[in-house]
């Protein structure tokens, strides 16, 4: 096995968490595994969607709806901001109706 990052030879197994082996370069001294985790992704037209219906109800509405956490969904709008700009000049405008990011409490 070589290192990913400095393709060194003086690699080190370094524990097991969640299960998974951890090697070390002794080189480079960075940490790795055998495997990289593979992040999802997902289509921009579905992320536009999600950014827009947080936009018209909220991020905790869109995240009961969707399943995506707030992280996301944030990191999602400044990723589309400018495919979304139009409805925020029209929010800032007062054409479309805002609701709070945090629900009242009652």
């Amino acid at each position: 096995m070589v290192c990913p990052w400095c393709g060194s030879g003086k690699i080190i197994k370094k524990g097991k968490p969640h299960g998974k082996q951890r090697f070390y370069c002794k080189d480079c001294r960075r940490f790795f595994s055998e495997r990289p985790v593979k992040r999802r992704s997902y289509p921009k037209d579905y992320k536009i969607k999600v950014v827009r219906t947080a936009i018209r109800v909220g991020i905790s509405e869109t995240r009961r709806i969707f399943g995506h956490s707030p992280s996301t969904i944030y990191q999602w709008m400044k990723e589309l901001h400018e495919e979304i700009k139009e409805e925020l000049d029209k929010i800032k405008k007062g054409k479309l109706r805002r609701r709070y990011w945090r629900k009242k409490r009652t």
